[in-house]
């Protein structure tokens, strides 16, 4: 039986936050102040979900600046609140993964790991790396639709829509995808997190009607049996 002590919640990169977990090692190193009257406190779990029996790494970093004055719930009393700023490693998921992304990285492994690249940078906060992934992994995905990786992201879209790969609305909306992504690469732009969300929720769209709602129709078609001759009468 596991002490209620040696338990903590923590953010699992399976199960998500607030889930309890074990304690299995902990360190803690108090950093000495430089006379100013500030203090410090750096320490480190390597923590095991309840749940699931994943294992994880937390670190609790605390400066006596960054304390602040709250309200207690109950007495409405002030409390000091300890100015702590908690890291996970793995980093906590930003984006779920939709399931059909396996396919891909099944599919094509120089698409799947530039697809991992770009979540990995979304949960770690990357912004401008995650909006120039997006664009790479546009460039990728049109390539394996036949696309000359050599042409423009203008002419990359013109050849799309002339293979009957996106329609006319759909290339309005990846020319605005293909310049954020150059403004981030070449103009220093840093998409806000909504900004980036838009941009990915683009380019899941484009990678499952291109990739995998295409091929599902066609194998959908070669099952479906064809509709009997009628015979002449």
């Amino acid at each position: 039986m596991e002490s209620q002590d040696n338990i903590i919640k923590g953010h699992c990169p399976n199960c998500g936050s607030g889930r309890k977990a074990f304690i299995r090692s902990k360190h803690v190193v108090d950093l000495a102040d430089d006379g100013d009257g500030t203090a410090a406190s750096d320490t480190g779990m390597i923590l095991e979900c309840c749940g699931c029996e994943r294992v994880y790494f937390r670190r609790d970093y605390w400066f006596s600046e960054w304390d602040t004055l709250g309200q207690h719930p109950i007495t409405l009393e002030e409390v000091m609140e300890p100015g702590v700023e908690t890291t996970y490693w793995p980093a906590p998921i930003a984006r779920r993964r939709p399931r059909w992304i396996e396919q891909l990285e099944e599919a094509d492994r120089g698409l799947g790991d530039l697809l991992t690249e770009m979540y990995t940078a979304l949960d770690n906060g990357l912004r401008v790396v995650s909006a120039i992934a997006v664009r790479t992994v546009f460039d990728r995905a049109s390539e394996l639709l036949g696309i000359n990786p050599a042409l423009t992201f203008k002419q990359k879209l013109d050849s799309l829509g002339a293979k009957g790969k996106i329609s006319i609305d759909e290339a309005g909306t990846l020319e605005v995808l293909v310049d954020a992504g150059s403004a981030a690469a070449h103009r220093g732009w840093r998409p806000e997190t909504k900004e980036l969300n838009t941009m990915v929720d683009l380019l899941e769209s484009f990678l499952h009607r291109s990739l995998i709602l295409d091929e599902g129709i066609a194998r959908l078609k070669a099952a479906v049996p064809p509709k009997p001759k009628r015979s002449k009468t």
